[in-house]
């Protein structure tokens, strides 16, 4: 790489039904963050969608030093790590998910730490706009948030980390470093949150005076924090203002935690 590429930004994107986010930023200079979002047209396609948003984004003309991109969906599934070849994921992912279209890529994220590979699809179609951009890193929601778990452990014992974006719910159960459980939820009201989140505690067998849940996410979070209060005692609210208080973005209060935390665990 020549030393004008390296002194490129980064360009990190995220990819959801709720909206796309980019940031731009050189990693030696934290004040150099440029963040900016779009909403999406829901009566277009999703990859319309991000056509449209990267064109007014006034991104198209330059040149980066590296491209990462989070693709959220609640379509996911952990395979072990020696399964590495495409033909078997794909085969797994498709079996998992019998109604994934055929024009979906199946990109693999390893998560060397909790020993596990992670599936998650991708359009096609959308692959080849951000193939356009250049060479992209993908990474899923879960994804970040295990390696953000494994480079800040939230302590011993077992509890469960939730994350909640305007409609989507990613969650991650732990018995210390050890991942007991992961889901990821279409759920836009607070009463389906509590549903799903109240279910796999239960499930799990987690006491409610006991374990821990900690709870991160946008305005949302906010209105799913004042209600589980009824049902869980132990609440710890991640807040990125506390935890990444030498980035600019952790002064952008609409980033959301998983963009926060793939830039800041890198």
């Amino acid at each position: 790489m020549n030393k004008e590429i390296e002194q490129s930004p980064t360009l990190s994107i995220r990819i959801s039904t709720d909206g796309f986010c980019f940031c731009t930023y050189l990693p030696q200079q934290p004040d150099s963050v440029k963040y900016t979002t779009y909403d999406c047209d829901r009566q277009i396609s999703l990859t319309a969608n991000f056509e449209a948003a990267w064109q007014a984004c006034n991104l198209a003309n330059e040149e980066f030093s590296k491209i990462q991109a989070i693709v959220v969906s609640t379509e996911f599934t952990a395979v072990p790590p020696s399964i590495s070849s495409r033909d078997e994921q794909e085969t797994i992912f498709r079996s998992c998910f019998p109604h994934t279209k055929e024009e979906t890529r199946v990109i693999s994220n390893t998560l060397s730490a909790h020993n596990m590979t992670i599936l998650f699809g991708v359009d096609e179609e959308l692959h080849k706009l951000l193939t356009n951009i250049g060479e992209v890193s993908y990474y899923s929601p879960i994804s970040i948030m295990s390696g953000f778990l494994t480079r800040y452990p939230m302590g011993t014992g077992r509890y469960i980390m939730v994350d909640i974006q305007d409609e989507t719910m990613q969650l991650m159960a732990m018995e210390e470093e050890t991942p007991l459980l992961m889901n990821s939820f279409h759920a836009a009201d607070t009463a389906d949150q509590l549903y799903y989140l109240l279910y796999i505690w239960n499930e799990l067998g987690f006491s409610q005076e006991e374990e821990t849940l900690l709870l991160c996410g946008n305005h949302q979070a906010d209105r799913f924090e004042m209600a589980v209060k009824d049902f869980i005692r132990n609440i710890k609210r991640i807040n990125p203002r506390q935890l990444f208080q030498s980035n600019l973005l952790n002064k952008i209060e609409t980033t959301p935690f998983d963009l926060q935390a793939l830039i800041l665990c890198e």
